[in-house]
């Protein structure tokens, strides 16, 4: 799906001031990264590594794992779609509401398709499951224990755990790389740039057992990423300092559910994690959102198109207190 996705900022004619439609806070300090990039303005001009070994290195070493471990990405969807290709044809379920790419990536490579609710609902024949975890579009989650007994009792499936938000929840909820390796049929998704607000870099990896990763790197290409999302992803991990702090961000999450569930004609679903869906009672999302941006300059996700989910309703990522105010403010003008 090339549209229809979050944050399409640049398909609005006002300028945004607040974006709530993107599962990213992007309101940290970018000065230092800013200026480390200036400094490696330089290296365009030569061709990047082909497979990112430096920061593969990086990884392993922040991980404690091998390498051969690790695929380094274009971001989650260069791996979402590398996976489809190595498992070409195969019978693949989703749990749903989910992102368009894990279909997508599966449609394009003629995967035989079906789809589920919850894990223990998922065709029985299913050779592959994709799941998000914790979810996007509704921020659900699975505990890693009940994923752990799931996996365990069904060694004959592949399981493609997409974690590019396990930075946004309560570590029992995901597998560290470390856990996930003790699995040959367990394939972890990671995004950098959800974890440092990094989107128009594109960098994300792969982490499974030795013999997953052989079978997907044979489908990718060259210099897939480049060379300053590279250098970005090294400067970040070396400088160790999470972009955000998870506990305080989150308790503004709650705080935000707390005031738009006041709202009447608005109901929050729950979510662990710092983004969740709101269905309008009465109306459509996309009403909603176009008064948003005309009136107000914020920007949220209609999410009707979520295969599962109709036109009430939309998703937000919080924001600050001032910003989530504001939001909440002009709902109620709306409503």
């Amino acid at each position: 799906m090339i549209n229809g996705h979050g944050d399409d900022i640049y398909g609005c004619k006002r300028k945004i001031i607040s974006n709530f439609s993107s599962n990213i806070y992007g309101r940290q300090d970018f000065s230092a990264l800013h200026d480390h990039l200036c400094s490696c303005i330089h290296s365009i001009h030569a061709y990047p590594e082909p497979d990112a070994a430096s920061l593969v290195e990086l990884l392993a070493k922040k991980n404690d794992i091998q390498t051969a471990n690790i695929l380094v990405t274009n971001g989650a969807v260069e791996a979402i779609y590398l996976i489809a290709q190595a498992f070409r044809a195969k019978k693949s379920s989703i749990i749903i509401p989910a992102f368009s790419e894990y279909e997508d990536a599966c449609r394009i490579h003629e995967h035989q398709l079906s789809f589920a609710s919850s894990l223990s609902q998922t065709d029985k024949e299913a050779e592959l499951i994709w799941l998000c975890n914790p979810n996007n579009p509704d921020g659900n989650v699975y505990h890693k224990s009940y994923l752990d007994t799931f996996i365990s009792e069904h060694p004959d499936i592949f399981f493609i755990i997409d974690q590019s938000y396990e930075a946004f929840t309560d570590k029992q909820y995901t597998f560290t790389v470390r856990e996930s390796l003790a699995y040959k049929n367990v394939i972890l998704l990671h995004s950098m740039t959800k974890s440092y607000a990094i989107p128009g870099l594109r960098l994300g990896y792969i982490t499974a057992c030795n013999e997953l990763t052989d079978k997907i790197s044979a489908f990718r290409i060259p210099w897939a990423v480049n060379q300053l999302a590279i250098e970005a992803g090294k400067y970040l991990l070396k400088e160790g300092k999470p972009a955000f702090d998870p506990e305080t961000y989150l308790a503004e999450t709650k705080h935000l559910m707390t005031a738009l569930n006041a709202i009447d004609g608005l109901t929050v679903l729950p979510a662990s994690t710092h983004f969740f869906l709101c269905k309008l009672i009465r109306g459509k999302a996309s009403d909603l959102k176009q008064y948003l941006i005309d009136q107000h300059g914020i920007l949220i996700r209609d999410a009707s198109n979520f295969r599962g989910l109709d036109a009430s309703f939309f998703r937000i990522a919080t924001q600050s207190r001032e910003e989530n105010d504001q939001l909440v403010k002009a709902i109620k003008e709306w409503i």
